[in-house]
């Protein structure tokens, strides 16, 4: 019974063996690929945060550009502000 049980662990031992490195494999391929999919995630992520940043900066600039020209179309024919600011 003895040498039933060493010769079990002797040819058992090798397979389970083979059978750990395999599945250590097997995690170690799916713990890079999450890894891979949230690179990705937060690459999505900061494009998007780019986009919308650029478009709120156009949107300003649009502001900043209407807001000087009312300030030029209110000063074309008043004569008398610009006297005023230039007399100063």
């Amino acid at each position: 019974m003895l040498v039933l049980g060493i010769l079990a662990l002797m040819f058992g031992m090798p397979h389970y063996n083979v059978w750990q490195q395999e599945k250590a494999g097997q995690a170690e391929l799916e713990r890079a690929e999450q890894n891979r999919q949230i690179k990705i995630s937060e690459a999505h992520a900061t494009k998007e945060a780019a986009t919308l940043l650029a478009q709120a900066e156009i949107e300003r600039a649009k502001g900043v550009a209407e807001a000087n020209k009312s300030i030029g179309d209110s000063l074309k024919n008043n004569e008398a502000y610009l006297r005023y600011t230039n007399s100063g």
